[in-house]
Protein backbone atom coordinates (compact mmCIF):
# COMPACT_ATOMS: atom_id res chain seq x y z
CA UNK A 1 0.00 0.00 0.00
CA UNK A 2 1.27 3.45 -0.91
CA UNK A 3 1.97 5.73 2.08
CA UNK A 4 -0.11 8.90 2.05
CA UNK A 5 1.18 12.14 3.53
CA UNK A 6 -1.07 14.64 5.16
CA UNK A 7 -0.43 18.31 4.54
CA UNK A 8 -0.77 19.45 8.16
CA UNK A 9 2.27 18.61 10.30
CA UNK A 10 3.68 16.41 7.55
CA UNK A 11 7.35 15.33 7.74
CA UNK A 12 8.22 18.11 5.28
CA UNK A 13 6.37 20.82 7.22
CA UNK A 14 7.79 19.64 10.55
CA UNK A 15 11.23 19.23 9.00
CA UNK A 16 11.22 22.77 7.66
CA UNK A 17 10.36 24.15 11.10
CA UNK A 18 13.06 21.93 12.67
CA UNK A 19 15.61 23.40 10.26
CA UNK A 20 14.49 26.90 11.24
CA UNK A 21 14.77 26.07 14.95
CA UNK A 22 18.17 24.44 14.71
CA UNK A 23 19.47 27.40 12.74
CA UNK A 24 18.00 29.99 15.12
CA UNK A 25 19.15 28.20 18.27
CA UNK A 26 22.55 27.25 16.82
CA UNK A 27 22.96 24.42 19.34
CA UNK A 28 22.35 20.68 19.59
CA UNK A 29 18.77 19.73 20.50
CA UNK A 30 17.24 16.45 21.63
CA UNK A 31 14.13 15.00 20.02
CA UNK A 32 12.01 15.75 23.09
CA UNK A 33 13.21 19.36 23.23
CA UNK A 34 12.44 19.78 19.52
CA UNK A 35 8.90 18.48 20.09
CA UNK A 36 8.18 21.06 22.77
CA UNK A 37 10.03 23.87 20.98
CA UNK A 38 8.03 23.23 17.80
CA UNK A 39 4.82 23.36 19.82
CA UNK A 40 6.02 26.64 21.40
CA UNK A 41 6.83 28.03 17.95
CA UNK A 42 3.23 27.49 16.86
CA UNK A 43 1.53 28.35 20.16
CA UNK A 44 3.95 30.86 21.69
CA UNK A 45 1.18 32.76 23.44
CA UNK A 46 0.68 29.80 25.80
CA UNK A 47 4.23 30.38 27.05
CA UNK A 48 3.61 34.14 27.54
CA UNK A 49 5.28 34.87 24.22
CA UNK A 50 4.18 36.54 20.99
CA UNK A 51 0.84 35.84 19.33
CA UNK A 52 0.43 32.27 18.10
CA UNK A 53 1.73 31.44 14.64
CA UNK A 54 -1.17 28.99 14.14
CA UNK A 55 -4.73 29.43 15.40
CA UNK A 56 -5.35 27.56 18.64
CA UNK A 57 -7.88 24.87 17.76
CA UNK A 58 -9.75 22.96 20.47
CA UNK A 59 -7.60 20.22 21.98
CA UNK A 60 -4.48 21.42 20.18
CA UNK A 61 -2.44 20.32 23.20
CA UNK A 62 -2.89 16.79 21.81
CA UNK A 63 -0.67 17.88 18.92
CA UNK A 64 2.34 17.30 21.19
CA UNK A 65 1.73 13.53 21.11
CA UNK A 66 1.21 13.59 17.35
CA UNK A 67 4.33 15.70 16.89
CA UNK A 68 6.37 13.24 19.01
CA UNK A 69 5.19 10.46 16.70
CA UNK A 70 5.83 12.35 13.44
CA UNK A 71 9.09 14.13 14.30
CA UNK A 72 11.35 11.06 13.86
CA UNK A 73 10.06 10.75 10.27
CA UNK A 74 10.82 14.40 9.65
CA UNK A 75 14.29 14.07 11.17
CA UNK A 76 14.99 10.97 9.09
CA UNK A 77 13.90 12.91 5.98
CA UNK A 78 16.32 15.74 6.86
CA UNK A 79 19.22 13.44 7.77
CA UNK A 80 18.96 11.48 4.50
CA UNK A 81 19.20 14.73 2.55
CA UNK A 82 22.08 16.13 4.60
CA UNK A 83 19.99 19.04 5.86
CA UNK A 84 20.82 18.43 9.54
CA UNK A 85 23.52 16.59 11.45
CA UNK A 86 23.14 13.86 14.08
CA UNK A 87 25.39 14.07 17.14
CA UNK A 88 25.49 10.88 19.21
CA UNK A 89 26.55 11.54 22.80
CA UNK A 90 26.76 9.29 25.86
CA UNK A 91 23.51 10.81 27.13
CA UNK A 92 21.53 10.57 23.89
CA UNK A 93 21.03 11.63 20.30
CA UNK A 94 21.07 15.31 19.39
CA UNK A 95 20.43 17.20 16.18
CA UNK A 96 22.17 20.30 14.93
CA UNK A 97 22.26 22.52 11.89
CA UNK A 98 24.99 22.43 9.28
CA UNK A 99 25.89 24.55 6.26
CA UNK A 100 23.10 22.97 4.18
CA UNK A 101 20.53 23.80 6.87
CA UNK A 102 21.52 27.46 6.76
CA UNK A 103 21.40 27.54 2.96
CA UNK A 104 17.96 25.91 2.99
CA UNK A 105 16.36 28.24 5.55
CA UNK A 106 17.83 31.31 3.85
CA UNK A 107 15.52 30.53 0.90
CA UNK A 108 12.38 30.68 3.04
CA UNK A 109 11.01 34.17 2.41
CA UNK A 110 7.21 33.89 2.78
CA UNK A 111 5.32 35.97 5.36
CA UNK A 112 4.73 32.77 7.36
CA UNK A 113 8.46 32.15 7.78
CA UNK A 114 9.13 35.80 8.56
CA UNK A 115 6.58 35.53 11.39
CA UNK A 116 8.24 32.28 12.48
CA UNK A 117 11.62 34.05 12.80
CA UNK A 118 10.12 36.56 15.23
CA UNK A 119 8.95 33.70 17.42
CA UNK A 120 12.26 31.87 17.03
CA UNK A 121 14.11 34.90 18.40
CA UNK A 122 11.76 34.80 21.38
CA UNK A 123 12.27 31.01 21.74
CA UNK A 124 16.04 31.50 21.69
CA UNK A 125 15.74 33.89 24.65
CA UNK A 126 13.30 31.64 26.55
CA UNK A 127 14.44 28.13 25.60
CA UNK A 128 15.21 26.83 29.09
CA UNK A 129 11.88 27.98 30.48
CA UNK A 130 10.03 26.44 27.52
CA UNK A 131 11.70 23.02 27.63
CA UNK A 132 11.24 22.88 31.41
CA UNK A 133 7.50 23.51 31.13
CA UNK A 134 5.46 20.51 32.19
CA UNK A 135 2.66 19.51 29.84
CA UNK A 136 0.33 19.39 32.85
CA UNK A 137 0.99 23.12 33.37
CA UNK A 138 -0.04 23.80 29.78
CA UNK A 139 -3.19 21.73 30.21
CA UNK A 140 -4.23 23.84 33.21
CA UNK A 141 -4.35 26.92 30.99
CA UNK A 142 -7.21 25.34 29.00
CA UNK A 143 -9.53 24.86 31.97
Amino acid sequence: MKERYQSFNSPIELGTRICLMLTALNSKQSLDDLVLLDYALLYSNEFDGPDNLHPALPNHLAEIAHRREMLPKAIDFLLKRGLIRLAVKADGHYYECNHSTIEFVSCLQSPYYKKAWIRLNWINENKQRIVNTKITELAKSFT
